[in-house]
């Protein structure tokens, strides 16, 4: 269906609208401006040096992007490295050492090796000493071929820093695929020079390495078709062997979390009675069983290590419940923690980095109504000192808190959700359902600046982890594979119909706003059940299932992901054709707005280029469409999210604060 459909459209820029203007001030007096909540978060992320002497952070400034080092209170800010967002943009960095600092940048590129140019995002490694001298933006550099004279393929992605050596000044282990592109040799890797050299050849097919603690190449992760093998290399012996090997379609297999200071050490997480839990696996004695460290009898144990230098080892788990939650095997970190939850009570509180010695800990702290703040834990001194806040403009107390929702399918599934109304009376307020992005993937109770901002214009929000969803188990988000449109779709159209039926929304102003997969949500909504909704608003929202397989037909993972969740392009067509909304538009009469970056590499904007030429062709005026661009999938840039909520904001308060005429308010009965 995309592609032909601009035949006979002389452009599709003539289906394009301009943006609005944007507000200068508050868009209606007594609310915050839409740049409170859609501003980049000011802080992006921060760690402290090895020392900890030195804090480091991404800061997000006006249209501008940049690594900022500063001493550990704060002060004496320095900005070593800045990005406008367009040439690239900042990814992660990670502290070498006390003096230097490694970053990953993205870049926007086009893979032309292919028949079909195919857009997609590639990476790149800097490093910058901390005063911001002495910069490497060529770390990686291509190999020439001595045969041909002439480059290898350079790898698309460049930052796979996979360990450090202890003991190394100056290197870093890194995978790196020069030879063959998906399959990454382990080179040591010079951060001052760019000088490498090869540590472990690929020879089994290897996607994914790790190292372990003492800088040796320990584990490989082999992907063939739905097949996963994972090969380990014993302490003490030079050869590998199979660790687990299964096909992800029958079983859930295990995933490897990281290395304890002890090599023979690892954990990982595996299925306990159909949800994800930690355990810890012995490598010198297979033959014993793994040991249980973190279960829960409603969510996947889906988290990361927390490791405590001062300890040299793994201490807990991080990992999301309902919140962010902390499980602790160290008496002495858990205590640790329990001093900042006495200080900061109430909260999701994390111990995010800490110096070597174990004597200043960088703490984050966070809730629905909070947005993230950073203290620094300063033990000699024991205080815990307050160091910035991610959105500075957001007063925690004209915030809502988000009451924890189930609803029951028409099935009798059960599904989990939260709803979130303005402060005030209970009165049944305009509503807009929210379907979250993914769809692997799943809302929960942590601050989000869509749903803020929603709540602050008087509407309430609904957020249901409809089934396909992330976090409650395998069955459960497997129950959502090849089912787009269709029970994923019924799950959202069941909750609003019992949010309806409590008395908590008033069914004639109800829209769904979805971004990506709740893109496609909100477009497959008002084609599939035109009448449940009110208005509908489609930020970089699928429109064309067959489109979105071959646009993703060279990923590496495309059995094992694209395929699992979508489908066959060819046995699956008929139902692909039919939960698509393109091939719908004749029934789509809802008020629509649809906005897309035009930088796009997740979903390519074509997707919403072509849904509104066809929505053009079937005679549909009642739609909007927008696009950005040098936008991105994830509103990356400051000016493009604001702009994406300015557009929000007046074709939301018309369709749900206007008045009702008859024929509209019928549609709800």
């Amino acid at each position: 269906m995309l592609g032909s459909l601009l035949e006979g459209c002389s452009s599709y820029e003539q289906i394009i609208s301009e943006p609005l203007p944007l507000e200068t001030g508050n868009s209606i007096s007594g609310r915050l401006p839409i740049k409170s909540f859609a501003s980049l978060p000011l802080i992006q992320s921060m760690k402290l040096s090895p020392s900890g002497t030195h804090l480091a952070s991404i800061q997000n400034i006006g249209t501008k992007t940049y690594v900022v080092t500063s001493t550990h209170d704060g002060k004496n800010l320095k900005r070593i490295l800045e990005s406008e967002n367009k040439t690239f943009s900042v990814r992660w960095f990670e502290w070498f050492d006390d003096e230097r600092l490694l970053v990953s940048v993205m870049v926007a590129d086009v893979r032309r090796d292919t028949a079909v140019h195919h857009k997609w995002v590639q990476t790149r490694l800097f490093a910058i000493n901390r005063d911001g001298s002495n910069l490497k933006t060529d770390l990686v550099t291509p190999e020439v071929d001595p045969l041909r004279g002439q480059p290898d393929h350079l790898p698309q992605l460049q930052d796979g820093m996979i360990g450090r050596i202890p003991g190394d000044s100056r290197s870093i282990l890194i995978a790196l695929d020069f030879k063959t592109p998906t399959y990454p040799d382990v080179y040591k890797l010079d951060v001052y020079t760019g000088e490498r050299e090869l540590v472990e050849r690929n020879i089994y097919g290897i996607r994914t390495w790790v190292a372990d603690r003492q800088g040796v190449v320990r584990l490989g992760v082999a992907v063939e078709g739905t097949t996963i093998h994972y090969l380990v290399k014993i302490p003490g012996r030079d050869s590998w062997q199979t660790l687990r090997k299964f096909d992800v379609e029958r079983e859930a297999g295990l995933a490897p979390l990281g290395f304890d200071e002890d090599p023979n050490i690892l954990y990982v997480k595996q299925d306990l009675d159909g949800r994800s839990a930690v355990y810890r696996m012995d490598l010198s004695n297979l033959e014993s069983p793994p040991a249980l460290l973190a279960s829960h009898a409603v969510y996947d144990v889906n988290g990361s290590l927390i490791y405590a230098p001062w300890l040299k080892r793994a201490v807990g788990l991080q990992y999301d419940a309902d919140t962010s939650k902390n499980t602790y095997w160290s008496a002495d970190v858990e205590t640790l923690h329990a001093r900042v939850n006495v200080a900061l009570p109430g909260r999701a509180n994390i111990i995010y980095s800490s110096s070597h010695d174990g004597l200043r800990h960088l703490v984050t702290s966070e809730h629905a109504t909070q947005p993230r703040q950073w203290y620094l834990l300063d033990e000699p001194s024991n205080r815990l000192i307050w160091i910035a806040d991610a959105y500075p403009d957001l007063n925690p107390k004209v915030l809502a808190e988000p009451a924890p929702l189930t609803v029951k399918a028409r099935d009798g599934t059960i599904l989990h959700g939260y709803f979130t109304k303005p402060p005030g009376r209970n009165v049944r307020r305009p509503l807009i359902l929210f379907p979250h992005g993914g769809p692997v993937y799943r809302d929960d109770r942590s601050f989000d600046y869509w749903t803020q901002f929603f709540v602050s214009r008087g509407w309430s929000v609904l957020q249901v982890n409809f089934r396909g969803s992330s976090g409650y188990g395998r069955e459960f988000m497997e129950a959502g594979f090849k089912r787009w449109g269709l029970e994923m779709q019924d799950d959202l159209t069941d909750s609003v119909q019992q949010v309806v039926a409590r008395g908590l929304a008033d069914p004639n102003r109800i829209c769904i706003v979805g971004g990506s997969y709740g893109g496609y949500a909100a477009l497959m909504g008002i084609a599939k059940t035109p009448d449940a909704y009110r208005c509908a608003v489609s930020f970089a929202g699928v429109s064309d299932l067959q489109f979105l397989l071959q646009q993703n037909i060279h990923n590496v993972n495309y059995r094992i992901g694209w395929e699992r969740q979508l489908g066959s392009a060819w046995s699956d067509r008929a139902r692909l054709n039919a939960t698509s909304p393109i091939n719908h538009v004749e029934k789509i009469r809802t008020p629509l707005l649809m906005m897309h970056g035009a930088e796009d590499r997740v979903v390519l904007v074509e997707q919403s280029r072509e849904m509104a030429v066809a929505l053009k062709k079937a005679g549909n005026t009642n739609f909007r469409y927008v696009e950005f661009p040098d936008g991105d999938h994830h509103l990356s840039r400051a000016e493009d999210r604001i702009r994406v909520f300015n557009e929000m904001e007046k074709f939301l308060a018309t369709h749900l604060d206007g008045p009702l005429t008859a024929a509209r308010a019928g549609l709800a009965h």
